[in-house]
């Protein structure tokens, strides 16, 4: 099943949920998904769509996916990351969410928001556009273009911050 087969890969890669179980579906919508997983006896929340679009054709991207964590704790609710199938160049990946522009820094596969305070802005952008528009470079210098369609964003990010206990 390709989504569940897309969420274990992400909770195993990621740093923040390196001891966490396995993760159950809440819901879906559209392209979006939302799942609860364990994560240091602590119930871990987060929604993700893959790529609708990527650019150019003829490169292998492997699995492009756009992810954001609810966070119950802290000043930052949520936070926001890209997994790509490459190894990223380190150099920012540009982000355009309806004439917003964000950027992220890139790190191995993963690309996180340069600045953590612009994390609600973000949120807010994705649950009232209709498209996200993601520009990186690979390591070996391909310039790549990715397409998020937006619809069903709000719906699971809801899911996920009442999966987790969290009111949005």
């Amino acid at each position: 099943m390709k989504v569940t087969s897309t969420a274990l890969a992400i909770v195993a890669l990621s740093s923040t949920c390196a001891l966490a179980q396995s993760p159950r579906m809440l819901g879906s919508s559209e392209s979006w998904s939302a799942w609860r997983t364990r994560d240091n006896n602590a119930s871990a929340c987060y929604v993700f769509s893959d790529a609708a679009s990527k650019r150019p054709d003829h490169l292998d991207h492997g699995r492009v996916t756009l992810f954001v964590r609810s966070l119950k704790r802290g000043k930052v609710r949520t936070e926001a990351s890209l997994q790509t199938g490459y190894e990223l160049a380190p150099v920012a990946v540009h982000v355009e969410v309806d004439g917003k522009v964000f950027n992220m820094i890139p790190r191995g596969k993963y690309a996180w928001l340069r600045r953590t305070e612009r994390e609600a802005e973000f949120v807010r952008a994705l649950k009232k556009g209709r498209t996200a528009i993601i520009e990186a470079q690979s390591r070996r210098g391909n310039k790549t273009t990715y397409h998020f369609a937006l619809k069903g964003f709000t719906a699971m990010l809801r899911k996920a911050e009442q999966g987790c206990g969290r009111r949005g």
